[in-house]
């Protein structure tokens, strides 16, 4: 009977370890995912500070200034972001 018992608490060991395994894997995932994008949007708020000092900047007496500083902040998101997928960092 002991060797029964013995037995079923090895399994139960192995099979809580593969749960917990499975559980530390989903969640390494999760946190690579919030990672990725933590690093992507971290480019605009770093051109966005930057800009919104009070100190003479690039485009600052445009009309066009919003938005050229957003598509310049979009473009090099999106390039962070396509090197990241070309190294598989994503």
């Amino acid at each position: 009977m002991d060797r029964i018992i013995l037995g079923y608490s090895q399994y139960l060991d192995s099979l809580e370890n593969m749960i917990n395994n499975m559980i530390s894997y989903q969640l390494n995932m999760i946190m690579k995912t919030l990672t990725e994008i933590s690093i992507v949007l971290t480019i605009p708020a770093i051109i966005f500070g930057f800009w919104g000092i009070n100190a003479h900047v690039l485009f600052e007496n445009s009309s066009y200034g919003v938005l050229a500083v957003l598509i310049i902040s979009a473009t090099l998101s999106l390039i962070c972001w396509l090197l990241m997928r070309r190294k598989t960092y994503l």
